[in-house]
């Protein structure tokens, strides 16, 4: 049996390893042009960073599911990044045209970020693409094994958010 520290390694091992993976060997789909046309528009926007590209899904994320729009203090808050990080990539979703600036209805000196009915679109497509290559990359599983990764995911999901 390994030891705690051996399957850390190989843990890092592994994922360094799924890092290295093409994208063209992960998206295979050649009717995802469009969707990979925008994924490359936000990769430019984030200045090469990877760390904002994931943000930049993470603010379209956020912006469908809450409620109202953020501000950028409130966006800023809820992701745990500076507020020049998050206005940064804001920029960035405005000029992709998958969020807009709009204005407050009740206090017109605040300005909200918005999704726009393309970034909504894009998130949709882009969720649809992510669920249909992982059905397929989990073909290779038996149900065993899926409900087993699973399991294994929401524990170390829940470890993380438990050191918080």
């Amino acid at each position: 049996m390994p030891t705690s520290e051996q399957t850390a390694d190989e843990f890092i091992a592994l994922v360094q390893r799924f890092m290295r993976v093409r994208p063209k060997e992960l998206f295979q789909d050649e009717s995802l042009v469009q969707t990979m046309k925008q994924m490359q528009a936000l990769k430019e926007t984030a200045a090469g960073n990877h760390e904002d590209r994931i943000f930049l899904f993470r603010i379209l994320h956020t912006l469908i599911t809450n409620e109202s729009p953020p501000t950028m203090g409130e966006l800023s808050a809820e992701l745990g990044i500076p507020l020049s990080s998050a206005t940064r990539m804001a920029d960035g979703l405005v000029r992709a045209k998958l969020a807009e600036r709009c204005d407050d209805p009740h206090d017109r000196r605040v300005v909200r970020l918005c999704v726009t009915k393309t970034g909504t679109q894009f998130m949709q497509m882009a969720t649809s693409f992510m669920r249909g290559r992982i059905t397929h990359l989990l073909n290779h599983f038996t149900a065993e094994e899926q409900a087993q990764l699973l399991h294994l995911m929401n524990k170390l999901i829940d470890s993380i958010e438990a050191e918080k």
